[in-house]
């Protein structure tokens, strides 16, 4: 989902704002902003570019997240690599957190 697709979404309906996940990989430097969709996770890409967006740390997502109005995210931890975990590949963990 393109950035301006979510500010149009929000100023539209500002009482339904879509729900956002920040992802973050363990060990990864980097996190993306993904938007609930239809139950489906779309992450946000850049208007001009159409890549997707990248945040160095969450102040960053928090800006510009909050610019949208967007107040509460679920961060997800993804780490692949966590040898007591469940054996599924795709080990995760969601925390909620206001911007």
């Amino acid at each position: 989902m393109k950035l301006k697709q979510l500010k149009n979404w929000i100023q539209a309906h500002p009482d339904n704002v879509p729900h956002c996940y920040v992802v973050a990989h363990a060990g990864g430097a980097q996190h993306i902003v993904e938007v609930e969709v239809r139950h489906q996770l779309e992450p946000l890409r850049d208007d001009k570019t159409d890549e997707v967006m990248h945040f160095d740390n969450m102040e960053q997502v928090s800006a510009k997240l909050k610019k949208l109005g967007i107040r509460k995210v679920t961060m997800r931890l993804l780490d692949p690599y966590d040898e007591f975990g469940p054996a599924d590949a795709s080990c995760k963990e969601d925390m909620e957190i206001s911007l």
